[in-house]
């Protein structure tokens, strides 16, 4: 008679069981914590922490304790911090190495916690590292709000007016020289009276009748010869007048070089209004690009997981000559996947919630399809999130849709709105500084082709309070006479463009009103710095100038000297 049950193999069936059971119950959720750890911390780039896991095989689940996601950019603080997580799974995809979570749970879930320790990791080198965004805005730059030594100024910087002096100065002795020397060629004072001499002798000569002819020939070769001396006068005092004509233009320009140069360093270093046509940026400009990169960064942190990079490979019935030569490792095999009648993915929760509930306020959300190939689901990864009395904040209301259903066209969409935001001090102590205020918010962001950027945000600040120095400039004084009345204030932000190069605009009510303050305050300054800048350039002008006009006057002493000459020339003719 043949026995239906056999011992033996209900006996393996038992011990292997019974190996599976106490593998699961010993190692099952010691691996799958450090598994969760060690994937998160590399994904964030920060320390990712469980405290517990509890795996359960009937049915199919899993109950984390505890998780804590540490904020890279503050390794002090907890991005996201959940009580408990519990889903569960489908049974029959499990065996076909396919994780589909009906639903998963997430309760006592707060945000920006608090860290014991710290949740920084030693960065590792990347194969391949995402771009960081423009961090230096130049165009939220601050406007110079102070005025500068001219004196200093002029130490390094040199003048037009001062190196055009000094040339003349240099033309004038080099001009000095060269008619010194052609000076002492022409008859001077001393040939003019040798030749009055004799002309005095020949007339008071009496001569014969017949000496006349000859005393009249003597006197016309002396009146030649003037008429030579006075014609190389002449041509020399010609060159000379040119000569002087020229210099004196050039130094009646000296005063219109020095005010070009007057003009050319208010330009450069004088107050300026300029930089205040969005003074809101003055303010919010440096926190609104700093939020702006630090969700660009969270984005491409999160984008990579939301789709799965497909390979490529062979059909089994496609196989090439070259693959048939590749030697085979006995033991290894080559995992084939077959076309599927009703495909699904590799990994899906399907739904998720959670909420939170506490001293940090009560919030709650939900998550669905969550998978990195949307494809085969057919629907993008969806978020709702709102709250209510949380921390610095009296309600939240968040939105948003990955869209990967068509690949190579990405479409993300968030929205979100707050009311009752604490506004802690933000701007700079030494310009514009608000101490507090309490806001309401809308904004919308939208990222196509996983790249080009459009994003708008718009807010409403109550009870604003602005904080000045006790030492205030004349600047800060003119703001602070505007802003201390204005509790309201209105604000517009946008960035557009790719998350590598985007650029950034805010602009509030506030402009209008701080670009009045600030231009009066800068004309004021203005003022200021024009008196001092041009007594700088007059004491720095001064002396170069001045030793021009004497060595001009120098040179003008040498026309004289011909003038002289021609004339005692003259009066012998």
């Amino acid at each position: 008679m043949k026995k239906w049950i056999r011992i033996k193999g209900v006996a393996a069936f038992i011990i292997i069981t019974i190996a599976l059971i106490l593998f699961t119950r010993l190692f099952a959720d010691l691996l799958i914590k450090n598994a969760i750890e060690t994937t998160g911390t590399l994904l964030i780039g920060a320390r990712v922490e469980l405290a517990e896991v509890d795996l359960a095989l009937f049915p199919p689940g899993l109950t984390l304790t505890k998780l804590e996601v540490t904020n890279p950019e503050a390794p002090m603080t907890n991005a996201m911090e959940a009580g408990h997580i519990r889903l569960s799974m489908e049974a029959l995809p499990l065996f076909y190495g396919k994780i589909i979570v009906p639903e998963i749970s997430a309760t006592d879930v707060r945000f920006a916690t608090k860290r014991t320790h710290t949740g920084a990791v030693t960065p590792r080198e990347k194969k391949t590292a995402i771009p960081d965004p423009p961090s230096d805005k130049s165009r939220l730059s601050l406007p110079s709000l102070t005025i500068r030594d001219p004196k200093r100024i002029l130490a390094q910087e040199s003048l037009s007016s001062v190196e055009e002096a000094q040339k003349i100065k240099t033309r004038i002795k080099a001009l000095k020289t060269e008619y010194k020397e052609r000076l002492a060629a022409l008859p001077d004072a001393r040939d003019f009276a040798a030749y009055e001499a004799r002309i005095k002798a020949l007339k008071s000569k009496k001569l014969e009748w017949r000496d006349v002819l000859g005393k009249a020939g003597e006197i016309k070769k002396i009146s030649e010869a003037v008429n030579e001396d006075l014609a190389a006068i002449r041509t020399v005092r010609e060159e000379l007048t040119r000569d002087i004509a020229h210099l004196k233009e050039r130094i009646e320009k000296l005063p219109e070089l020095a005010e070009a140069d007057y003009h050319r360093i208010k330009k450069t270093y004088g107050p300026s209004a300029q930089g205040v046509d969005n003074a809101t940026a003055l303010i919010f400009g440096d926190a609104y690009a700093g939020k702006v990169e630090s969700a660009i960064r969270w984005y491409q942190k999160i984008a990579p997981l939301l789709e799965k990079k497909e390979t490529s490979g062979e059909a089994p019935h496609e196989k090439s000559e070259e693959a048939d030569s590749i030697p085979r490792t006995r033991g290894k095999g080559v995992t084939i996947a077959f076309k599927e009648k009703h495909p699904r993915p590799d990994f899906l929760i399907k739904k998720g919630q959670f909420q939170g509930e506490g001293t940090h306020g009560d919030l709650s959300g939900t998550l669905e399809n969550i998978t990195a190939q949307q494809p085969l689901v057919g629907r993008p990864l969806a978020l709702t999130l709102s709250g209510k009395a949380l921390t610095d904040m009296e309600t939240l209301k968040v939105t948003a849709t990955f869209d990967r259903v068509t690949p190579h066209s990405a479409r993300d969409h968030l929205t979100l709105s707050g009311t009752g935001m604490t506004m802690h001090p933000i701007g700079h102590k030494e310009t514009l500084r608000m101490k507090g205020a309490r806001a309401a918010m809308k904004g919308e962001v939208r990222i196509t082709s996983g790249t080009d950027l459009t994003a708008e945000t718009a807010a409403t600040l109550t009870d604003v309070h602005f904080d000045f120095p006790t030492e205030a400039t004349t600047i800060q004084r003119a703001i602070h006479g505007t802003l201390k009345d204005i509790t309201t204030v209105s604000i517009q932000g946008a960035a557009r463009g790719t998350l590598a190069d985007y650029t950034l605009s805010v602009s509030s009510d506030l402009d209008d009103h701080l670009k009045k303050a600030l231009k009066n305050a800068v004309s004021e300054l203005t003022t200021q710095f024009d008196g001092a800048l041009r007594e700088a350039i007059r004491e720095k002008t001064g002396a170069p100038f001045s030793a021009a006009n004497t060595d001009f006057k120098g040179i003008l002493a040498m026309e004289g000297d011909l003038a002289q000459r021609l004339q005692k020339g003259k009066s012998l003719l």
